[in-house]
């Protein structure tokens, strides 16, 4: 039995993903972090951190978005999400560790201080930071795109599928991808995979 502890319109969604496009069987488990149920004992026992989302698989219990993903396209998705190549795995892994540094959390404070929290939580400092900071890694991802497809081995892996997840936020959200023409075609792309699609669908 293979069970997703979160909600799918947090993190959560990153690991959907890659469990959809793996073609795996998985259970959700809802885990509101907005009521207290990640600082229940209960959940702690599976996560310390009181964080989502976290895996669970025949006993096995993993947190953190990006080793959740590696774990499953490492595990099932060799030639699919993953390479067995050293040089391509490693690569990967670079990506995937830009995207947790420098991507995610800028991306999902602009979503948040733009529409999603209540206008009175919201802080117009916090989100003129997460366009500033995103700026400069989304050049770097902008010149790497400029003559390839996809990030890593020409084709569609888990790197992408993370990064397309947390940029997901600041295309939901309005943020100005003008002058990133490659990392906009490649936002194209990978969001609308059939699997993303039906995704934000819900």
């Amino acid at each position: 039995m293979r069970i997703i502890h979160g909600t799918p319109y947090a993190r959560t969604n990153y690991v959907i993903w890659a469990m959809k496009e793996l073609g795996l069987d998985f259970e959700i488990k809802p885990v509101n972090p907005m009521t207290g149920e990640t600082k229940s004992p209960e959940y702690l026992a599976l996560n310390p951190n009181g964080l989502i989302p976290t895996l669970e698989e025949d006993g096995f219990l993993l947190w953190e978005t990006t080793a959740i993903n590696s774990y499953l396209a490492k595990k099932y998705g060799d030639g699919l999400l993953w390479s067995s190549d050293p040089q391509e795995e490693a690569q990967i892994m670079q990506w995937c560790v830009f995207g947790a540094i420098y991507v995610d959390h800028q991306a999902v404070n602009h979503i948040l201080h733009k529409q999603a929290l209540p206008e009175d939580m919201r802080d117009e400092k916090i989100l003129a930071l997460a366009k500033e900071e995103l700026r400069p890694h989304l050049e770097v991802l902008n010149g790497h795109l400029s003559d390839k497809d996809y990030l890593v081995a020409g084709r569609f892996t888990i790197a992408d599928l993370n990064l397309a997840a947390m940029l997901d936020y600041a295309v939901k959200s309005g943020y100005d991808f003008s002058g990133l023409g490659h990392v906009q075609r490649w936002l194209t792309d990978c969001l609308g995979r059939p699997v993303r699609v039906e995704m934000n669908k819900r």
